[in-house]
């Protein structure tokens, strides 16, 4: 973490370009664009309860603290809320549920770098932070409006991480691709 901290300060910019540090070149076995190796943010009941969001976030810094870590969980992580498996409602269903996601959709805009796009963290998140309407069963009417909001603030940070850390452009442009397909698929584009 220390070669790639930068103080904070008056400190005199380079004259010359500085070269970004080589990316690891650990092969990846791709399920889809940008995902192997899966990574659980799990949210507890606890946390739901409670509204800690907080404890959340904190276990997030981690997967921006270098460029290279950030590299290596893009597209990587899986969004799993515990402790409702004898709940017979669906997660969506859950107002508790709903509402912590929805706080982390408008407070970690890095979601659509981070989640992958294989199973169902980001029809989750988007369902309980775009949702207008929950007939129960998982059953939701989505808001178009707050569609467009999520994915503006997802594509922002997705796109803020590429240009922080000079990223590939063929990288983000497959990324964006495969959020939009996943968007499409689960009818919310």
């Amino acid at each position: 973490m220390g070669d790639m901290m930068r103080p904070l300060g008056d400190e005199p910019r380079p004259q010359t370009p500085v070269k970004n540090p080589p990316m690891t070149t650990s092969p990846r076995q791709d399920l889809r664009p940008g995902v192997t190796e899966p990574v659980v943010l799990m949210i507890s009941r606890r946390e739901v309860e409670a509204g800690d969001l907080n404890s959340v976030l904190s276990r997030l810094r981690v997967f921006r603290a270098t460029r290279e870590d950030t590299w290596r969980y893009r597209g990587q992580m899986t969004l799993v809320v515990d402790g409702y498996n004898n709940d017979p409602r669906e997660l969506v269903d859950i107002l508790e549920v709903r509402t912590l996601l929805r706080r982390l959709e408008a407070a970690w805009p890095y979601w659509a770098f981070f989640f992958n796009q294989v199973d169902d963290s980001i029809k989750l998140l988007l369902s309980c932070s775009a949702g207008h309407r929950f007939l129960g069963r998982g059953a939701v009417e989505m808001d178009a409006g707050l569609v467009g909001q999520a994915l503006s603030r997802g594509f922002g940070g997705m796109n803020l991480i590429f240009e922080e850390h000079g990223f590939p452009e063929s990288e983000l442009q497959t990324m964006s691709e495969g959020l939009v397909e996943v968007l499409e698929q689960a009818g919310m584009a």
